[in-house]
């Protein structure tokens, strides 16, 4: 029976064992399932700086996101054994390695373990998919074609930016030297570098010393002349095949060069680089991080497109920067400076500027409490002299009748003043203190019984075309001595019966009592605009001066001054939109269309903070090549409240609220990104071409305008052209014509949009810097027509004689383009082609014309 029992006890012993060890092998399979093991395979050496900096970078990014994992990290030591035999060697050790080893995701650097990733994933480390880090453009091509499951970072060498600086740092640079090595890498790298110098500055002198031996490079470092900069790229290995530190190369070419040497990639600061826009290997590393976290959540690789970011730091070393005498002002905004010697102020500024502040709020408190206390005595003394003066007085005036008589006759004096003084108030209450017109006050009072009995009359809302010009150009006290003379000429011309009043601003009211008929009311205002037509030059300056006038009549379009003046003022924007220079009668119609403007003029203001804005390109073809040249940029407004506006109602909004300004801005710069943007996908030899306004031309910083938009985007200047109307010519012809030379200069193109539209004249086209005639829809319409179609010849053969290149826009059928074919237009813009359409559109029609 004992036995029995410890048998039984053993075995339920041995059971609970089992329970116990399954369980234990179940957590860790489970803790294996949740655990993501990532591989990172290295192209160089450990101790490489590029390589060690890509390295933490990866597994600095996918630590902070979250998963779990468990890091494989493995150098194929190129550098050192580029050999058949250690691709053999490593294909067995990770064979051993990895053999039995579940690799969710493949990180690799630079060109060869890239390569050796993809050709052996499926061997050797489960067929993971890859992320890739650190290689070129080219690289990326070659080794990635026809293989799936595989995405990364491109290192994007683009020296511009390191160009840009060091012109800033020495404008007289002529020669660029080149150093990289004979490798692949080394050619590409080369290669890519002077296709920028060339771009760049076609003035510009490169001289490669690829095939020098290094001691000779150090002792020609030495002898540079001040307008050289030396540009060290991938050198590795020198002429004769021997392995390079990149630290001690950097560190003895610095030494012994005469000149600043700069760099590709910030593992060159610190050893005598002086610094540049660098390609930072933390940053590719961190990027191709993001990239695999992605794919371990879950995420197609294949769906996942190959990044181009900028991997860039702006970063200078502070001892060559003193060395080179080089100020930190010429240096880009945010730029970063290392070996920076301790400072105490920048250490702890805000310590510093918050005890400042402090003791400057105490000290301004006590000089207030000292300045009220000082203030407080002086009133008591004061107080005290006048109880004593009263107390003198009041004896005095007891004393004496005489006295008195005195006293009562200064205050009659005083009295009189005071009544000369509520004469002037009165004045300046109901009289305009610049112009003596009677002003608001008094149109409101005076007009209650012109038009309280219904007795026919008008009112005239008159306003000065383009005075914000006058005073945004020539000064606001310019504009008031303008505006005092304004008002004597109107003054000069009222007629019998009529009173003018200034409103405000450049605006005046004219009442006209006791009309019988609105002609007459018409035939006034055609006397007062045609009264104007001559300049005013009395103030130093010959000017054209302009009126727009609206004319509401009584009691037809109102009983009362306000909605008299209502509607006049509708009526006189009218007049605006018309052209200026004339006048309109109100119309009860025209209720609807300030109602619409207002609402526009409302959601103007919001909708570029909410982003309803947006760009569309209609593409540019050249007649000859048949090939896409460049885009117009269109602007479209979708608003969620209005829906879809019509560029013709807002944009004219836009322009008479000064809206423009900012919103011709941001369409400059969006359209500048986007033809950068199909730049960095391949498409080169593309323009884009921006529709420019009077308002904006007119700014003092428009030129500035221009190059920030083309230097934040890096952008050639001849990539960019300006488009003008006609009627923009009309205004301030001299400004204009300066500021479209001055942008010529800087090779930014100037194309004269809807020619034959407006104001075209010889004596214009011969004076202004116009590289492109756009010929306008209007004309192309009926280019078949028998009594038109010699025109568009003759037209065509103008711009071409002029020098210019001729667009046609707005083609739509093939008889069109066949003449303009046959008359050897340059381009076609139309629906023929492309109607306008947004960036992703774009991007789908250049890939179908590949």
């Amino acid at each position: 029976m004992i036995r029995r029992s410890r048998k039984l006890f053993k075995i339920m012993g041995f059971t609970i064992f089992l329970i116990l060890l399954l369980l234990y092998q179940n957590i860790n399979v489970q803790a294996e399932e949740e655990m993501k093991n990532v591989l990172i395979i290295n192209s160089y050496h450990q101790g490489f700086a590029w390589t060690r900096e890509q390295t933490e970078g990866i597994m600095n990014q996918l630590q902070q996101e979250g998963f779990n994992y468990s890091f494989y990290v493995e150098y194929m030591d190129w550098k050192n054994y580029n050999s058949e035999e250690n691709l053999d060697y490593l294909t067995d050790y990770y064979r051993y390695k990895y053999n039995k080893k579940r690799i969710d995701i493949i990180v690799t650097t630079d060109d060869v373990a890239l390569q050796f990733a993809l050709e052996n994933r499926e061997k050797l480390f489960s067929d993971a998919p890859v992320v890739f880090s650190g290689v070129n453009t080219e690289g990326v091509k070659s080794i990635t074609n026809n293989y799936s499951r595989v995405t990364g970072v491109v290192e994007v060498v683009d020296p511009t930016q390191t160009l840009v600086i060091a012109k800033r740092i020495n404008p007289s640079i002529k020669k660029i030297y080149l150093l990289n090595d004979n490798s692949e890498s080394g050619k590409s790298t080369m290669s890519i570098i002077v296709n920028t110098v060339s771009e760049f500055d076609s003035n510009l002198e490169e001289a490669s010393w690829n095939d020098l031996p290094f001691e000779e490079i150090v002792k020609r470092a030495g002898e540079l002349e001040k307008d050289s900069i030396i540009l060290i790229g991938t050198y590795f290995r020198d002429i004769d095949d021997r392995l390079m530190d990149q630290s001690y190369v950097t560190k003895v070419i610095s030494e012994n060069s005469c000149v600043p040497v700069y760099h590709i990639y910030d593992f060159g600061l610190g050893y005598g680089v002086i610094g540049g826009s660098l390609l930072s290997g933390k940053m590719q590393g961190e990027s191709a991080a993001k990239m695999a976290y992605r794919i371990l959540n879950g995420e197609d690789p294949d769906k996942i497109p190959i990044a181009y970011t900028d991997s860039t730091r702006t970063v200078f070393d502070y001892n060559q920067l003193l060395r080179f005498d080089v100020s930190p002002s010429v240096l880009p905004k945010d730029s970063e400076i290392v070996n920076k010697p301790f400072s105490f102020y920048e250490t702890y500024k805000t310590l510093v500027l918050g005890v400042v502040a402090a003791f400057t709020a105490l000290i301004t408190f006590l000089s207030i409490l000292i300045f009220y206390i000082r203030k407080i005595n002086k009133m008591k003394i004061n107080l005290q002299e006048n109880h004593e003066e009263l107390s003198m007085l009041y004896e005095e005036l007891t004393a004496s009748d005489e006295e008195i008589k005195e006293q009562y006759g200064e205050m009659l004096r005083i009295n009189e003043k005071i009544k000369l003084s509520e004469e002037k108030l009165a004045n300046l209450a109901y009289y305009d203190p610049l112009t003596g017109l009677l002003n608001k006050h008094s149109l409101y009072e005076r007009s209650v019984l012109t038009f309280a009995e219904g007795r026919k009359a008008a009112l005239l809302f008159i306003d000065i075309d383009n005075f914000k010009y006058v005073n945004d150009t020539l000064g606001h006290a310019f504009g008031d001595k303008l505006i005092v003379k304004i008002s004597e000429r109107l003054t000069t011309l009222l007629w019998e019966g009529s009173t003018l009043y200034r409103l405000s601003g450049d605006e005046f009211i004219l009442i006209v009592d006791q009309l019988d008929k609105q002609e007459q009311a018409e035939e006034y205002a055609s006397y007062l605009l045609n009264n104007f037509r001559k300049d005013f030059d009395s103030l130093n300056s010959n000017l054209h001066i302009s009126l727009s006038i609206g004319i509401a009549m009584s009691p037809d379009h109102g009983r009362d001054l306000e909605q008299l003046l209502k509607n006049a003022d509708i009526a006189m924007y009218k007049a605006k939109e018309a052209g200026r220079k004339s006048y309109v009668v109100y119309d009860q119609g025209m209720n609807e269309v300030l109602t619409e403007r207002i609402r526009i003029e409302k959601n103007l203001q919001s909708a570029m903070d909410n982003n309803e804005f947006e760009l569309y390109y209609q593409p540019q073809w050249d007649i000859k090549t048949n090939k896409i040249t460049g885009f117009e940029a269109l602007l479209r407004w979708n608003s969620p409240v209005l829906g879809p506006i019509s560029p013709l109602k807002f944009i004219k909004v836009a322009e008479d609220t000064h809206f423009i300004i900012p919103l011709g801005t941001w369409v400059l710069n969006s359209a500048c990104a986007f033809l950068k943007r199909l730049e960095t996908y391949g498409y080169q030899d593309l323009s884009i071409s921006v529709n420019i306004s009077i308002l904006q031309l007119l700014q003092s910083d428009f030129l500035t305008v221009i190059e920030d938009a083309l230097s934040i985007n890096q952008l050639e200047a001849e990539k960019l052209e300006l488009e003008i109307t006609e009627t923009i010519l009309m205004e301030s012809f001299d400004r204009i014509i300066s500021r479209l030379k001055k942008l010529r200069d800087k090779k930014v193109k100037i194309a004269l949009d809807d020619f034959g539209k407006g104001y075209s004249s010889l004596n214009y086209l011969k004076q202004l810097p116009i590289t492109t005639m756009k010929v306008d829809k209007s004309f192309i319409d009926y280019i078949t027509d028998s009594g038109t179609d010699d025109l568009v010849g003759h037209i065509i053969s103008l711009g071409k004689v002029m020098g210019m290149c001729v667009v046609a826009e707005g083609v739509e059928e093939q008889c069109q383009l066949d003449y303009l074919i046959q008359h050897e237009c340059d381009k076609i813009q139309g629906f023929l082609f492309s109607k306008p359409q947004p960036e992703k559109e774009i991007l789908r029609l250049l890939k179908e014309k590949e």
